[in-house]
């Protein structure tokens, strides 16, 4: 038989009554009905928790809350966010690909870029003298006309050509290479032709000049009614294009900006031209010249514009989830190559077909050729785009962007008004004059990503 043996507690006189396994035994309740009822329901509940494994049981003692994990390794145990819902996976895969596409590990759409964007484009135009002018009918041939006279206004004069918009296109492709943080890409731009066209065959038309060796101005009478029947065009060209080679890295990144650093080389050109010519008939024998005589006077101005030199610059990327704001601030710095190319010419042909060749108006011995310049410059450019995550390879964008020449030459700038029909004084000249040139461009497009 076992006994449980009371000690004497110290502050205590009396002794514990000796206790047998039989004295301890529970002792048998009758439970009235609704207390059965009560104690089967619970009874109940605990045997169907019993049938789930690894069940947490809680128990209160003194006030105080227990748990009790029949988990055989705590250490492994994975605890899922309350709130799994409320992370947004579509935003941080996008944020991976835009951030981290340069990681080797991550093959997905920003590995390879290609973008193909559609221009529309503005140029600063080229300022041009008096061209062409007119006067009241009625007024004397030697006076029609002539610049500075009262009944003399201008058909076209003072302004500004090839400043039209005008199309264009812009390719950007490259690539993040494998197992480094840097990207190689290359980008190419056209701007069409901004040039125009016009033409002169109404009442009076002549064109102006200042005839050096009578001091006085003076014209040229193209369309005469009764003494010269005619047409004067005027035509311009404007035409740019460039390529960039570069490698970008990152550079910085905060949050969901980021902003690379880009290097590389620039090559950029842009021609433009002017040509004046005029075709006219003579009508009434004036000067001793033969009826039907006919005289074709062209003078052209071509300038070009080359630049080589190295790239540097910043770009970055503001990420929003399915749309990135970009910036890109670059400067091309290197040399650049000016030429002027003039010809003139003036044809007689008489009425029993012979031709005789001279000098043109406007350009004669003296500024005939082409000249070439060649110095240091740099070309800034600064550009800004909206881009919409259509989906992981496709996206779509809208931006402006803005080029400026510090160095340029322009074909009306090189026109020199004076002119010596003797070929003595060396006039006309060539100024060769440099002015600033700019370009600007609203664009739309889009994104293969692969």
């Amino acid at each position: 038989m076992i006994l449980f043996i009371g000690s004497s507690l110290s502050g205590q006189d009396t002794e514990l009554p000796e206790l047998t396994i039989q004295d301890a035994a529970p002792q048998t309740i009758d439970l009235a009905p609704s207390e059965a009822e009560l104690t089967q329901s619970i009874l109940s509940l605990d045997n169907d928790s019993d049938n789930i494994d690894d069940e947490t049981v809680e128990t209160i003692e003194d006030d105080s809350a227990v748990t009790t994990t029949n988990s055989t390794d705590v250490s492994e145990e994975y605890v899922q966010p309350a709130r799994l819902r409320d992370i947004d996976l579509d935003l941080f895969e996008n944020r991976l690909k835009l951030f981290r596409g340069y990681d080797q590990w991550d093959t997905d759409q920003v590995g390879r870029w290609a973008r193909i964007d559609y221009l529309i484009s503005w140029r600063r135009g080229t300022n041009s003298p008096v061209l062409a002018t007119t006067s009241e009918p009625g007024t004397p041939i030697e006076d029609a006309g002539v610049y500075g006279l009262s009944s003399t206004s201008n058909l076209m004069g003072s302004n500004t050509l090839n400043d039209e918009s005008t199309p264009g296109i812009r390719v950007d492709f490259g690539k993040w290479l494998p197992g480094t943080d840097a990207a190689l890409g290359a980008r190419f731009y056209s701007m069409f032709d901004a040039g125009s066209t016009h033409s002169f065959d109404e009442g009076i038309v002549t064109r102006p000049f200042f005839n050096v060796d009578a001091d006085e101005a003076q014209s040229l009478p193209v369309n005469y009614p009764g003494s010269e029947a005619g047409a004067l065009t005027i035509s311009s060209t404007a035409k740019m294009l460039g390529t960039d080679v570069y490698i970008m890295r990152p550079w910085r990144s905060s949050g969901i900006a980021r902003v690379n650093f880009i290097a590389g080389y620039q090559f950029s050109r842009f021609d433009e031209s002017i040509s004046i010519s005029s075709d006219s008939t003579n009508l009434d024998g004036r000067n001793n010249i033969p009826i039907g005589t006919q005289l074709e006077v062209t003078d052209s101005f071509r300038t070009k514009n080359v630049f080589h030199g190295g790239l540097l610059g910043l770009s970055s990327d503001i990420d929003g989830g399915d749309y990135t704001i970009s910036f890109l601030a670059k400067v091309g710095i290197g040399g650049v190559d000016h030429t002027v190319i003039t010809s003139g010419t003036s044809i007689i042909t008489d009425p029993g077909g012979g031709t005789n060749s001279l000098d043109g108006l406007m350009v004669r011995e003296s500024n005939r050729g082409e000249f070439t310049r060649n110095r240091f410059t740099a070309i800034p450019e600064f550009s800004v785009r909206y881009t919409k995550h259509l989906n992981d390879a496709l996206d779509f964008s809208l931006g402006y962007s803005i080029i400026y020449w510090g160095h340029a030459v322009q074909p009306g700038n090189q026109i020199d008004f004076n002119v010596d029909m003797t070929d003595t004084t060396g006039q006309p000249t060539m100024p060769f004059e440099i002015d600033h040139y700019w370009a600007q461009s609203l664009n739309m497009g889009v994104t293969f990503r692969y």
